[in-house]
């Protein structure tokens, strides 16, 4: 067993076979399966049908008893889809029969070491099988030897040259012993060059037989008067077999080996540009991108195959099957077989993002195209993962923000609207009982308290309706409009008192396109600022003027100013500052923060500077539009 780390609560993965030691494994399995969140009990092999054989059967109906959920997975890599099924349900542990030890000159690994390799973080439980000596696991279909043309003529290349060389080793004074030299260094050329083992078992016999009828007495025949040379030939043979292996293993590593760097090439360049993509769609485009310059194949992707119309007959529904059942199907599977497309579910748990549709007119994947594709789907399916609980994170942050936004505004409504409406109750309910006794005087102030009461009152609600507009942008009404015009308007809405105000207007066609009712709300509450937090005599100046693409409006004022640690914060909401400063007193904090949410909305900015010799100047910006006057 390789120990990796623990999960809770655990998933538990158990491979099923044919041979009998599947109930044992079954049986360990359910043991630690006891508080597991799934168990699944997995077959996979080239036909995953149930009724493949008795002995499969009574193995499934066991690991139904024990409480497994049986899943067949048609597949000539059975480590491989081992792996994927239990890193997408997440198991902790996998429990698999021992496996036959390997051939002497079989290089390929035990199931058991595959899955440490591919499964590093997760228990890997080998269940030992006493009666596997004499155990004789079902026999898989035997493979055809690769025909070559190009294999054969290496192979009669090679060997033809080893003659003439040995011919003229022959007719020299060197022994015999330097031609089988010559023979066994061609049967080594010939293994190296060739692409499959059988060639260089054809190159050895060869040897034998070109060396018995060219040049062992009596010559030009195959009979053999000198023993001696039966145990050479058979040295030879052996000699070769091993040499032509090892260099087919040399060859076969040396291939996994470049395969293996590919594939994390292939693996790493993907990661990389899954990193950069910003939108889902970015993400699937890449990944179509991928796998149709690896595979060479045309690659489809859809969310939602059952409403998708691009889809229709057999195709989609094998498509919708895939993405209910999440498992492939399609071609060279055993569902759907006739359809003309492989299909494949991109899904993690019980979150399904969509399927996979792989052309497959060139015939099957290659051992080493599964690979990449299933490694790539996974990193696919990994970043879409990633995507989908960002986007969670950030909903849920938003909300709680908007929740908290919510909450200060009802308490800083809850405060601060308290202290006018009881000012315009008290000066009410005096003149209501009073106003007779009350003198002039006394009843002009009253009525100049409540007019400033309610017109305050009217300025915050103004304000707190903009914000409800700003939140549903369909209620934001852009039209193209003449800057000077509406900051004409917003004068007439101010009351500037003694203040003295400077109107500049550089050009009289100063067009943008704005909301008119937001922009004049900007205007208001700067300029009501500017009158609010400057002495009697002041002079405001609001100056409207066009930079490059841009229109700019300021509103500058010869106040005391703002301190700079005031002016960072100052656009905040809810932020009065730490003096009795711009938008602080009797305010709720929203007058600025409001401003630059509506000049943020229009494609502006807006900032504070110092003014000189003292004083602050408020400047916003808004796209400048051009128009065109026909006469």
């Amino acid at each position: 067993m390789v120990s990796g780390h623990d999960k809770n609560p655990p998933a538990v993965l158990v491979c099923l076979s044919q041979s009998p030691c599947s109930q044992r494994v079954i049986h360990a399995a359910s043991r630690t399966a006891v508080s597991a969140s799934e168990k699944v009990a997995l077959y996979v092999g080239e036909s995953a049908d149930e009724s493949l054989s008795a002995s499969l059967h009574e193995n499934m109906n066991y690991a139904r008893q024990m409480g497994f959920e049986v899943r067949c997975a048609p597949s000539t890599d059975i480590a491989l889809t081992i792996s994927e099924y239990a890193q997408r349900m997440k198991a902790s542990d996998v429990f698999i029969g021992s496996s036959a030890p390997a051939h002497v000159l079989n290089y390929k690994k035990p199931l058991g070491e595959q899955l440490i390799h591919l499964l590093p973080e997760t228990d890997i439980h080998i269940i030992p099988d006493q009666r596997a000596s004499s155990f004789s696991a079902p026999s898989k279909r035997i493979r055809m030897i690769p025909f070559s043309l190009r294999d054969i003529l290496i192979v009669a290349a090679v060997m033809g040259a080893a003659t003439l060389v040995s011919a003229w080793f022959y007719t020299s004074r060197y022994s015999n012993a330097n031609i089988i030299t010559v023979y066994l260094l061609a049967v080594l050329i010939a293994s190296f060059m060739t692409s499959h083992q059988f060639y260089g078992i054809l190159s050895a016999v060869l040897y034998i037989l070109l060396f018995n009828y060219l040049f062992i007495d009596p010559r030009f025949s195959l009979l053999v008067y000198d023993s001696t040379y039966l145990v050479t030939y058979l040295v030879s043979v052996i000699a070769a077999l091993i040499t032509g292996s090892l260099t087919s293993r040399m060859k076969e590593v040396s291939r996994q080996s470049a395969e293996n760097a590919y594939q994390a090439k292939v693996l790493l360049d993907t990661s990389d540009k899954l990193e950069r993509t910003e939108t889902t769609q970015e993400t699937i485009h890449v990944v179509l991108r991928q796998l149709s310059d690896l595979l060479n194949r045309e690659i489809s992707f859809y969310e939602n195959p059952a409403e998708d119309v691009r889809l229709s007959g057999r195709e989609k529904e094998a498509a919708v099957w895939t993405y209910e059942n999440c498992h492939h199907s399609g071609a060279f599977t055993s569902r759907f077989e006739d359809c003309s497309d492989r299909w494949l579910c991109i899904y993690n748990g019980n979150t399904r993002y969509g399927v996979i549709g792989i052309a497959m007119e060139k015939g099957r994947l290659s051992e080493f195209e599964n690979t990449i594709l299933h490694s790539i789907i996974n990193e696919f399916t990994l970043s879409l993962e990633n995507r989908r609980m960002a986007a969670e994170r950030q909903e849920a942050e938003i909300t709680a923000r908007n929740e908290s936004l919510r909450a200060g505004l009802l308490r800083s409504i809850s405060h601060d609207l308290r202290t006018p409406l009881t000012s315009i109750w008290g000066n009410a309910s005096t003149l209501a009982e009073h106003e007779d006794a009350l003198s002039e005087e006394d009843r002009r102030k009253i009525y100049a308290d409540l007019m400033e009461d309610s017109e305050w009152l009217k300025s915050e609600m103004e304000n707190i309706l903009a914000m409800s507009r700003l939140e549903n942008s369909s209620m934001v009404a852009k039209n193209i409009e003449n800057t000077a015009d509406v900051i004409d308007e917003s004068m007439r809405h101010v009351n500037f008192g003694k203040h003295t105000v400077i109107r500049q207007i550089d050009d009289d066609s100063l067009f943008a396109e704005m909301d008119t009712r937001m922009i004049l709300q900007v205007l208001i509450n700067l300029l009501s600022n500017a009158v609010k937090y400057t002495p009697d005599d002041s002079v405001i100046t609001i100056h409207a003027y066009h930079n490059d693409r841009m229109i700019c409006v300021s509103v500058a004022d010869t106040g005391e100013g703002i301190d700079e640690e005031d002016r960072k914060h100052i656009f905040e909401l809810f932020y009065t500052g730490r003096r009795k400063l711009a938008d602080s007193y009797r305010s709720l904090g929203l007058g600025l923060n409001l401003c630059e949410q509506i000049v943020k909305a229009h494609g502006g900015t807006i900032s504070v500077e110092p003014n000189q010799p003292h004083g602050s100047v408020f400047t916003f910006t808004l796209p400048r539009k051009e128009v065109t006057v026909y006469e």
